[in-house]
């Protein structure tokens, strides 16, 4: 048959199709970024991606079918460049997960069409002209249901996994393409068996409409876990790089207290040298030695590492007209290696400095304490913090503000990997304008 239809179930069909995957496509894309113009954007990708079904005629051949259904994917995956702002390894995971989601609940649409034997999803292909996309009620209502039920699911199990300023994504090559072959083979032998076996038993067409089912499930569930494991690696070494740099700018910190606790105090009996012989006045000298002082100040708490880290953030945050608040004890940390104190400390002053500074002056304040209780160490930071700047992912850790979300939040994980380190339990919670982290971390006999 080659004879061209102006109208029929394929001709109203397609922009079903491409209704589906544009929902689907909301499913996996409403947290990645969207770019500039998106209020112009949208409405021609719209424009673009319903224009695409109506470019084939409505042909009962294969190839047609084919290039059709593969020509409104390919659009759909441009229509996503055009509104979204991000990698395209990011697009193309994304545009995957929207078709693997839609082509599921096809499949589980059909299949409930043939066990109740009500029709099948082929009849969307019929060029005879038709009034209506279902021949029943019943063909509407098992449409409903397949699709409702297989996107929320597919929500439910994979694209609620999607973090805002963190998406999924497939860097491995010979992978990422290995899916996109996937995803475009399964297009062609949708096809061909819309084509070839509906003349088929109803049996086997089930048995055949269940595998092609399991088998979305499958490539989902492998294109998320490769995604996650990839992530996760990307993820671990990235924070084996914080932890080096970590390393290194305490051996530098450590340099330079040294060095300013040296030229501080020479430059303190300078200033009284110059005072005796009265070529400044006693206030100037006053106000010298007192700016002087704070340079000159350092923390005694018994443990080196932290006094060279708790002095450095005291000043940062002296400067930002932060009041810090110390109630520190050297020994409670005694077990850990100097980079950890300096790691564990840093950050945690660190990223209360980053919630405070957002705070109105007088609203500053940062309360650190650390002390050794009952064979435990503990140690807990409270300070106050806009509460619409904070949200938490489902590991319980802070997300970070920073836009750039995968070059971020990295502080904060090397806090919990700390404490992991060393048997610690980490409890973060914010309520009522108080932002509290403690950490709770048994002695090495313990």
């Amino acid at each position: 048959m080659t004879e061209y239809f102006a109208s029929g179930r394929l001709l109203m069909y397609r922009p079903l199709v491409m209704t589906e995957l544009l929902v689907a496509t909301f499913l996996f894309c409403f947290t990645l970024p969207r770019r500039k113009g998106f209020a112009w954007r949208l409405p021609l990708a719209l424009v673009l991606c319903y224009g695409s079904c109506f470019i084939f005629p409505t042909l009962s051949n294969t190839l047609v079918s084919v290039f059709s259904f593969l020509t409104m994917f390919l659009v759909l995956i441009a229509g996503y460049f055009l509104v979204i702002d991000s990698d395209w390894k990011t697009v193309i995971f994304c545009a995957i997960a929207a078709y693997n989601t839609q082509h599921a609940a096809y499949e589980l649409y059909d299949l409930l069409l043939r066990i109740f034997h009500v029709g099948s999803a082929g009849s969307f292909y019929e060029t005879s002209a038709s009034v209506s996309l279902f021949a029943s009620p019943a063909q509407a209502v098992l449409y409903l249901v397949a699709y409702l039920l297989s996107y929320w699911l597919f929500y439910l199990f994979f694209a609620r996994r999607l973090k805002r300023g963190s998406p999924l994504a497939i860097h491995q090559v010979v992978v990422f393409a290995l899916i996109v072959v996937c995803a475009l083979a399964d297009i062609v032998i949708n096809s061909v068996v819309i084509e070839f076996v509906q003349e088929s038993n109803n049996a086997t067409l089930i048995v055949l409409a269940a595998l092609s089912l399991l088998l979305c499930i499958v490539c989902m569930t492998m294109q998320f876990e490769i995604a996650t494991r990839s992530k996760l690696d990307s993820d671990i070494a990235t924070l084996k790089v914080v932890r080096s740099k970590e390393r290194e700018q305490y051996q530098i910190s450590k340099q330079n207290a040294e060095l300013l606790s040296i030229k501080a105090h020479d430059l303190k009996h300078q200033i009284h040298e110059l005072g005796q012989r009265k070529s400044i006045s006693d206030e100037a000298i006053e106000e010298i030695a007192s700016l002087v002082d704070i340079y000159d100040s350092d923390i005694k708490t018994g443990n080196p590492s932290m006094d060279m880290v708790l002095t450095e953030k005291s000043r940062i945050c002296s400067k930002n007209g932060i009041h810090l608040s110390l109630m520190a004890d050297g020994t409670a940390l005694s077990g850990f290696s100097e980079s950890d104190v300096y790691s564990l400390l840093g950050n945690i002053i660190d990223n209360a400095i980053e919630a405070t500074v957002q705070l109105p002056e007088g609203n500053r304040s940062i309360s650190l304490n650390i002390r050794h209780i009952k064979g435990f160490s503990s140690v807990t930071e409270e300070n106050p913090y806009l509460t619409e700047n904070l949200r938490f992912g489902k590991d319980g850790l802070p997300i970070t503000s920073k836009q750039n979300k995968a070059n971020h939040g990295y502080g904060v994980k090397s806090i919990a990997y700390v404490a992991k380190k060393y048997d610690g339990d980490l409890q973060i919670k914010a309520e009522d304008g108080i932002f509290t982290m403690s950490l709770l971390i048994p002695d090495a006999q313990n």
